[in-house]
């Protein structure tokens, strides 16, 4: 990645909370933004989101991961997730899960409708930290894959480069095959 702060977007509604989340987020070099519910993060998304596209800018200053509780007044976790995996142009973001929720049934669920991760209060800060580099690692190696196929048109990437070698291969084979079968 860039020498840019990664983005965290924590939401959850009690206020000491993200205070410590953004704490420990901070003092590990990334940068937060922070939401009381599901409804003030998906504004502040598509917010920010349409600002940039307006602004002719690179789409970039979105969160590289999004850290949500579950029971929140307005719009929940589990509607935000839906809001944000429905929308494609949030979709690619990171979703973890960081609930009190701890009933083997919720976690499951949380799993079961596309969390890339479920975490239970309280957390350990260095559970938390692990599981954002992870996350965040996933994505970067994301990220170098498709800069190989999305590069610049006009310059062969290696996997470009070695389709071409194999299609001619596979021309000159089948040439040598069929005048072996003409001649013979």
């Amino acid at each position: 990645m860039s020498n840019a702060k990664q983005l965290i977007m924590v939401v959850d509604d009690q206020p000491d909370f993200i205070d410590g989340v953004r704490l420990i987020l901070e003092s590990e070099g990334y940068e937060v933004w922070t939401a009381s519910n599901g409804q003030k993060a998906l504004d502040q998304l598509l917010t920010s989101f349409k600002y940039r596209m307006e602004q002719g800018e690179n789409i970039k200053y979105l969160p590289d991961l999004i850290l949500a509780d579950i029971m929140m007044p307005g719009m929940d976790g589990y509607v935000f997730h839906d809001e944000v995996r429905s929308n494609p142009f949030l979709n690619h973001i990171p979703f973890v899960f960081l609930t009190a929720k701890t009933e083997q049934a919720d976690v499951r669920h949380g799993k079961e409708i596309g969390a890339d991760d479920y975490l239970t209060k309280p957390c350990q800060p260095d559970d938390l930290l692990a599981t954002i580099r992870g996350k965040l690692k996933r994505t970067s190696q994301r990220r170098a894959i498709l800069a190989q196929f999305s590069g610049n048109p006009s310059q062969p990437t290696v996997v470009g480069i070695l389709v071409i070698i194999a299609i001619i291969i596979s021309i000159v084979v089948l040439t040598i095959v069929i005048t072996l079968m003409l001649t013979g």
